[in-house]
């Protein structure tokens, strides 16, 4: 066999299997969202770990407090804040009886901090289904409510769509590398969301996003807690919808309805962007080897489209052209569709253009999240 046809062979292979793997996860994506139901006027507990987030937590706090759904109670976990996170979560405090401040004064050698947080809060809380957000995000009115009727009974777990506000990025600077870096941003965001509905409707769910997630407290009791994935600093969202999967018959769905989807702040700087990545691309460490396998052979995939678009330049080879144009074909049908189908209204250009990004910053991150120091909020000694 020449370079030719050996190249041919493996065009063919790479992009058949890309191909294939973008009809699966769209075939998830139509059946992955919950039917409405009636709430029952379940008690849901909010709950929030926050670390030195006096810049974003008034916001926050004001969007919980007016939640249309009335049954529910926020509970804010105060992770060793060395600012004024605790003093204006009191604040809130004095004038809202369904606001409770929990504080955590040391870390502990069992258990990270960021779960060791939420597992203080989940541990105090009085709700049937336990509601989730980051400090710097802003949750509509009828979020609450959204999560609550997504409860059937059979349902445990539902994950959520949470995209950048990219529109205060550009507050400062409305510069090229900000518009570029914002595109990314709700690129790649918009990118997660469909494969996690789409992982989610085959149930395969692997993956959705901590700062928009909620599940049943009767589901965390049943698994035991964080116990299962205490060795990962990241992994709270992740690894415990995988291990949700593996051990209960609990359905799990996704929801993308205007009022569930919470848009959370970009990351301040470069340098924040890539430790918050590292960090979260870390528990790929966890998960099981088919899952490792399967990510290795799509990436790969990936890559060698490209390479056979480069190829068509080097060695006029047809076959690269022709599987490149096919791939970018299934990544713009793909965007397009999915977000028909999840109802998501972000809207994205360029498309071929931040798939190339999208590429070269899986290969970047995804091999420093497997080998790279990481921490949550700086906390010294949990690397």
């Amino acid at each position: 066999m020449n370079l030719s046809d050996f190249f041919l062979a493996l065009s063919l292979c790479s992009c058949t299997f890309y191909l294939l793997t973008l009809l699966l996860l769209l075939s998830g994506i139509k059946r992955s969202t919950p039917l409405r139901s009636d709430s029952g006027n379940k008690l849901v507990s909010v709950i929030v770990a926050a670390r030195n987030e006096e810049a974003t937590i008034r916001t926050l706090l004001e969007c919980l407090i007016q939640q249309t759904y009335r049954n529910y109670e926020i509970i804010i976990v105060d992770d060793r804040s060395e600012d004024r996170t605790a003093d204006i979560v009191r604040s809130f405090k004095e004038k809202n009886r369904t606001l409770r401040l929990i504080s955590i004064s040391d870390l502990s050698a069992d258990m990270p901090p960021k779960k060791r947080a939420l597992e203080a809060g989940i541990r105090e809380s009085k709700g049937e289904i336990l509601l989730f957000t980051d400090a710097d995000c802003k949750p509509p009115k009828g979020w609450v409510e959204a999560f609550a009727t997504a409860f059937a009974e059979d349902v445990g777990f539902v994950a959520g769509y949470s995209p950048y506000d990219v529109a205060s990025l550009l507050v400062s600077r409305n510069t090229f590398f900000r518009r570029m870096a914002g595109a990314f941003l709700q690129f790649e965001e918009l990118k997660n969301a469909l494969w996690s509905a789409g992982s989610i409707g085959l149930g395969k769910a692997w993956l959705c996003t901590g700062r928009n997630l909620a599940y049943r407290k009767q589901v965390w009791e049943e698994v035991g807690g964080f116990d299962a994935i205490r060795r990962s600093v990241s992994g709270d969202d992740d690894l415990f919808l995988q291990h949700v999967r593996r051990t209960t018959q609990w359905k799990i769905k996704y929801l993308s309805v205007p009022e569930s989807v919470v848009p959370t702040i970009p990351p301040a700087s470069l340098r924040s962007f890539a430790a918050q990545r590292i960090r979260h691309f870390s528990a790929g460490r966890f998960f099981p080897f088919p899952m490792k396998a399967f990510f290795v052979l799509f990436h790969g995939a990936n890559f060698v489209l490209y390479a056979g678009f480069a190829a068509f330049f080097l060695w006029h080879f047809p076959a690269g052209i022709l599987s490149f144009a096919l791939k970018s074909a299934a990544d713009i049908l793909f965007l397009g569709l999915g977000r028909r189908f999840l109802g998501i209204g972000t809207r994205v250009s360029s498309v071929i253009l931040l798939e190339v990004l999208y590429a070269s910053y899986n290969a970047l991150f995804g091999p420093l999240g497997l080998f790279a120091p990481y921490t949550w909020k700086d906390s010294p000694g949990n690397r």
